[in-house]
């Protein structure tokens, strides 16, 4: 069961992130159906640690198996997606592949594996031309900053005025 729960309008869901560069790209995805790019990644499952998790979906969307050289950021993230409210807390590693992934000339590619997504090797100074979520994502990746930090984005939709 993956660690996202869903009460009325709002969702929590726990997510990993990879962060991989070859050759000065980074690689990105987004759903079929979306424009919007994130970092490849998923759900934490209940009871599963965050780098076995990111290990799992990176077999899973890409059919690669890969190291987790570190830790990198802490993504903090409150906003609205398909009319509900997101807390999503999202953990970003750095990783390289064990087995070569190719460039695909820049071009996007699909695969068997996760067929509802669409991934692309982006070169770092190509950013802006991508939207990418949580921007802050972004901004680490053009800057080449890659120092582990904790970043809060969006406010908190539930304010609690209790002493």
């Amino acid at each position: 069961m993956d660690a996202v729960f869903h009460v009325e309008h709002q969702v929590f869901n726990y997510r990993v992130a990879a962060v991989m560069i070859k050759e000065g790209r980074v690689l990105m995805h987004r759903a079929k159906a979306e424009t919007n790019w994130s970092l490849p990644g998923g759900r934490v499952k209940l009871g599963e640690d965050a780098q076995t998790s990111l290990k799992r979906e990176m077999k899973e969307e890409l059919d690669v198996n890969v190291t987790v050289d570190g830790f990198l950021w802490t993504v903090e993230n409150f906003f609205t997606y398909a009319e509900k409210e997101i807390h999503e807390v999202g953990l970003y590693f750095k990783i390289t592949e064990n087995k070569a992934l190719p460039l695909h000339n820049g071009e996007e590619f699909t695969v068997l594996e996760a067929d509802r997504l669409v991934f692309k090797w982006v070169p770092l100074e190509k950013l802006n031309e991508y939207v990418l979520y949580p921007q802050v994502v972004k901004e680490k990746l053009k800057k080449g900053s890659f120092e582990p930090d904790y970043f809060l984005v969006g406010q908190s939709p539930v304010v609690d005025n209790r002493s």
